[in-house]
């Protein structure tokens, strides 16, 4: 094969055209995927985690096709490179078209229409406040949706959905383009100066190995890999089965609460007993003072609920105010962050602003142009869109997005860093703020408008800004260049707004939501009841959610120092932001057991036992991932529910 040849239908190199126009092809058929098995047949909720299991079922498949390919036509054979690009950019789109994402919005969109009525009083209080445009408000259309039963591709059908559909995308593809600009601006502070390991970006970086090596030893030539493989998905084959047919014994992994009914130990509420395989492969890739830390905080909250009910404030919900202290702590973990890294940033400004190159950055020195450039005009627009279009206030605005920006920035951040499993994070700074100043500080004519932003912070699990940097330093360490792979995810980010929204309103009007075994229908009616509930029954500001927030804050950098100072100190402070929400409730005990493991690995048999142990987990986490996505498959293809490993 000459050079020119090799070259042709390159993007840039090791970025190609073909693998761009198979991830395009992959896209659509994945937002079906994903919102079929989370919504409709409730099959799996692949982007209820941090590590996607749709898009490593998607890689695997491909690798194996691969392998087959470069024996018998080599000529289609992708490289390494061309895989990469494809998961990065599934990853992406699933992301933006996920559970927690645009499966939310689009809801959002047809709820104050179909569910208002004269008992929730949703159209005489709110009515007023929202702007028309921004919702679908065609009582058809919305019939249709929700209830199914109707034809979605005539022009009559679509007509309700365009407008408030383009105008969304469009703020979707600012907001993600933001995202990208921050990863940007921080990434190489972290890859290259803090060197942060990204555990979860470690299974696809093997399973994109050059030619033959993926069948090597450290991979799929490992009997250890096959085992895990093996013991994991013999699992779920078996659950699978039992699912579809109850007399066929089981194994339980998946969550079962144990609630206790007598105080004092009734004040911690349930516990969650699990014991998930691929939560367990995960914790042993991740840092052994994290996942001690995920569990130990775990029980620290438990804790706190506990002193609570001794010192007398069991019936007040808001003590030892959990949502402030949690959003203090990522918070915390993100200003930490930037503080520590406040030298480089400075200096990137500067240089970005007089045109100079910062020593050792002149690599990347155009990028943190066009990073900036990004960021101030994109920020710019929200807050255009947010003031002018939705009439917000500007400061609520600033604080709101501020907010939420730092959030975002603290879970990529933890994600890089320690390979955070899942971040269920469910107070967004709008709540905050309401909590502490009270609903009169905000005001109604802020509240009522800033309801149709609830798709961006009820639980932020599905969030695009620790994909795209991931997706950055997966494509860095195959060799692949930067200009590409932000051409690839900007392509992702697009396709997957479109394809997303199209999905959500394919399967509403062929399957219904209401009708759905999923919680479809639940997913947007707190944006307007919420706003109902701060409307109704304002409550006056609070001190105390204050002191929490500051507490949750300070105890996070407090413990951040503490790691500077001390090698030994075993607390993390990201298991302590991330332990306190649901999801980690649900891992709890797999961290436990990968934290025993790890540790006793480490002290025994040292480095090289652990490194010759890591096949036999990753084998552990792709065969769940590939039978529980078979699962899915069949869900889907079939049309019924199936066993799902993941949450519940």
């Amino acid at each position: 094969m000459t050079e020119s040849s090799r070259t042709k239908g390159v993007l840039s190199r090791g970025v190609s055209w073909r693998a761009i126009v198979l991830a395009v092809i992959l896209i659509p058929f994945n937002a079906i995927w994903i919102q079929s098995m989370e919504l409709v047949w409730d099959s799996g909720m692949p982007t209820a985690a941090s590590f996607f299991f749709n898009a490593l079922f998607i890689l695997f498949v491909l690798a194996l096709i691969n392998l087959l390919l470069r024996r018998w036509l080599p000529r289609w054979a992708l490289e390494p490179g061309e895989l990469v690009v494809v998961y990065v950019m599934l990853c992406v789109a699933s992301a933006i078209g996920g559970h927690d994402f645009l499966e939310v919005l689009v809801t959002e969109l047809a709820t104050f229409t179909y569910y208002a009525s004269p008992e929730n009083r949703w159209e005489e209080v709110l009515s007023g406040g929202l702007p028309r445009s921004l919702i679908v408000t065609d009582q058809r259309a919305v019939n249709s949706f929700w209830e199914g039963g109707g034809y979605l591709y005539s022009w009559e059908a679509l007509r309700p959905w365009v407008v408030p559909g383009a105008i969304w995308i469009g703020f979707v593809l600012v907001l993600v383009g933001v995202m990208m600009g921050l990863n940007l601006l921080v990434w190489r502070r972290w890859n290259d100066q803090e060197r942060l390991s990204y555990p979860l970006i470690q299974l696809p970086t093997e399973l994109t190995r050059p030619g033959l090596q993926l069948i090597g030893k450290e991979l799929l030539g490992n009997k250890l890999l096959w085992i895990g493989f093996g013991i994991a998905g013999a699992i779920d084959v078996l659950n699978g089965f039992a699912y579809l047919y109850p007399s066929v014994p089981s194994l339980h992994v998946t969550y079962t609460a144990w609630t206790p009914k007598q105080y004092p130990w009734a004040a911690m509420g349930w516990t969650a007993m699990a014991i998930y395989p691929f939560a367990i492969g995960l914790g042993y890739m991740m840092p052994p003072d994290f996942i001690f830390s995920c569990w130990f905080f775990y029980w620290f909250w438990k804790a706190q609920m506990l002193m609570g009910y001794f010192i007398g404030q069991v019936q007040q919900t808001s003590f030892p105010y959990v949502a402030e202290q949690t959003f203090g702590a990522y918070a915390g973990v993100g200003i930490f962050a930037l503080w520590t890294g406040r030298h480089y940033f400075i200096g990137l400004l500067r240089s970005a602003l007089g045109g100079r190159d910062v020593p050792d950055e002149s690599r990347s020195s155009s990028l943190h142009r066009l990073a900036l450039v990004v960021v101030g005009i994109g920020f710019a627009l929200i807050v255009v869109f947010a003031n002018s279009l939705m009439g917000i206030g500007i400061p609520v605005v600033l604080l709101f997005f501020g907010g939420y920006l730092l959030i975002s920035l603290s879970i990529t951040r933890m994600r890089a860093e320690f390979g955070l499993p899942v971040h269920d994070f469910f107070t967004g700074p709008l709540a905050v703020m309401v909590g502490i100043a009270g609903p009169r500080a905000i005001g109604q004519r802020n509240l009522i408008p800033m309801s149709l932003f609830f798709w961006l912070v009820r639980v932020q699990r599905s969030h695009p800004m620790p994909h795209g940097l991931e997706g950055l330093t997966l494509g860095e360490r195959r060799g692949l260049p930067t200009s590409g792979m932000l051409v690839a995810i900007t392509i992702a980010i697009v396709l997957g707004a479109i394809a997303g929204y199209w999905s959500m309103l394919h399967l509403g009007y062929t399957h219904s939501f209401i009708r759905s075994t999923s919680d479809a229908s639940f997913l947007a009616k707190p944006a307007f009841q919420r706003t109902m509930d701060w409307l109704t029954y304002p409550r006056p500001p609070h001190a105390g959610r204050l002191g929490g927030l500051l507490g949750g804050a300070a105890l996070t950098i407090g413990l951040m120092l503490m790691r500077q100072r001390f090698v030994w100190w075993p607390f993390h402070p990201a298991g302590y932001a991330a332990s306190s929400m649901m999801f980690m409730g649900l891992l709890w005990l797999p961290m436990l057991v990968a934290w025993i493991i790890k540790s006793s690995v480490l002290r025994y048999g040292g480095h090289k036992l652990y490194r010759s142990l890591l096949p036999f987990f990753m084998g552990v986490i792709l065969g769940e991932f590939f039978v529980g996505g078979l699962w899915g498959v069949i869900g889907t293809v079939g049309g019924f529910a199936t066993y799902r490993f993941w949450p519940y």
